[in-house]
């Protein structure tokens, strides 16, 4: 066992609550289990089963922790302790050397502040995606769907379910919320893919960051001049944000509203597909479809990386000795599969009562697009499956690459026949 820097403190703290705190260090794992690619990286269960929170050591030799039990989740994530702002926050996973720098993210993006700055922001938004809203929305993102679908029949298999339907789906929900005009969108999107590889360099980042900045650009110009129902037009017209604000607050839900919803679409028809049990089930009665969403979301867990707080100030959380400056990071797979939370909990059960997971995150910060990104996937995956009964794989389960150096977790592709 390595012991920290801060040994005696532990040893104190150890004597004041009657046991050992553990001081163990572990680096940040994304490797899945062989044969298991629906499965947080084992090291995750290895530190739960020791402590909710336990030591991590960061790539640039920073000591600080990561949070796998889902209660002590809860507790950071809804803990103002715990702060959000860019000072002192640090990727628990390699990234460029040359990578833009998150302090320096422009104003909006609110999610990466602290109240009341984040309290303001939220309040100008919400409104504009609570349930009424987003239900208002499902014809719309029901024809989308089937504009994919109908694609995809006269096309015929085998497709790429992540190129065919995936990725275009929530490319074409968020492009419209913000009028995205339509010959852009597929290059967007591949800014998108760039910002969220682990493996991108840090100056694919910058030109990918310039595309992106060059496209809001003009969608904030075009609300200015023409204030119309688009959500860009409506908070011109209501609020006093200015351009700067409003390209931050685009920048975050496009981005957003990307990756989670295509990864969740992909990966979450790919477990279906590789439980039939469960599939078969849905297929029965498909007033399941909502609960299958939530099981899903809590299995798959698809943001690997994150979220990521740096402590305000001293204090002690579940039982360990927290220091003023130290990151902690946690990991919503690993929370998502305690044992204490959810019984049988590395077992996909769509019949299960799954809704206090924290896959949209937990407390203030709790992404506020979640209501959309649960109809996405509602109207995706009960839609694809009832189009295409026979659905199955059209390779080999050990073709599909999944993605582990990706900050959001799926698949690269999925080909599929029908």
């Amino acid at each position: 066992m390595t012991h920290s820097p801060e040994t005696p403190v532990v040893d104190a703290l150890a004597d004041a609550v009657g046991g050992p705190v553990p001081t163990t260090e572990r680096p940040f794992p994304t490797e899945r289990p062989a044969g298991c690619p629906f499965d947080p990286p084992a090291a995750f269960a290895e530190a739960r089963a020791e402590h909710p929170i336990s030591r991590l050591r960061y790539p640039d030799g920073h000591l600080g922790w990561v949070v796998t039990g889902l209660e002590a989740a809860r507790g950071v994530l809804g803990d103002i302790r715990f702060s959000s702002q860019p000072p002192g926050k640090r990727s628990p996973v390699i990234g460029p050397e040359d990578a833009p720098d998150p302090s320096v993210l422009p104003k909006g993006m609110f999610v990466n502040t602290d109240p009341p700055e984040h309290t303001r922001y939220r309040r100008l938004l919400s409104k504009h995606f609570t349930v009424r809203r987003v239900q208002e929305m499902r014809p719309r993102v029901q024809e989308l769907t089937d504009g994919l679908l109908d694609a995809m029949e006269r096309d015929g298999g085998p497709v790429d379910l992540v190129e065919a339907f995936a990725k275009p789906l929530p490319t074409l929900v968020t492009s419209d919320l913000l009028a995205l005009p339509e010959a852009e969108r597929p290059q967007f999107r591949e800014h998108v893919d760039v910002l969220f590889s682990l493996s991108s360099t840090g100056d694919e980042m910058a030109r990918a960051l310039t595309g992106v900045n060059a496209m809001l650009n003009e969608l904030i110009a075009a609300a200015r001049a023409n204030r119309g129902p688009d959500l860009l037009g409506r908070l011109v017209a209501e609020t006093e944000l200015t351009d700067e604000e409003l390209f931050g607050v685009s920048l975050m839900l496009l981005i957003a509203g990307l990756e989670t919803t295509t990864n969740m679409l992909a990966l979450g028809t790919y477990a279906l597909l590789r439980h039939p049990d469960q599939l078969a089930a849905l297929r029965a009665d498909w007033s399941l479809i909502d609960g299958a969403v939530e099981e899903l979301l809590r299995y798959l867990s698809v943001v690997q990386v994150g979220p990521i707080r740096v402590a305000a100030e001293d204090f002690t959380f579940e039982g360990q000795p927290i220091r003023k400056g130290e990151v902690v990071t946690v990991s919503l797979p690993a929370a998502n599969r305690d044992p204490l939370g959810f019984a049988d909990a590395d077992t996909l059960d769509i019949r299960r009562a799954a809704t206090r997971h924290v896959a949209f995150g937990s407390g203030p910060h709790q992404c506020m697009g979640h209501h959309l990104g649960r109809l996405e996937l509602a109207v995706g995956y009960e839609s694809l499956l009832r189009r295409f009964p026979g659905l199955e794989l059209a390779v080999p389960v050990e073709e599909i690459g999944n993605r582990e150096m990706m900050v959001t977790y799926g698949v690269h592709a999925l080909p599929v026949k029908w």
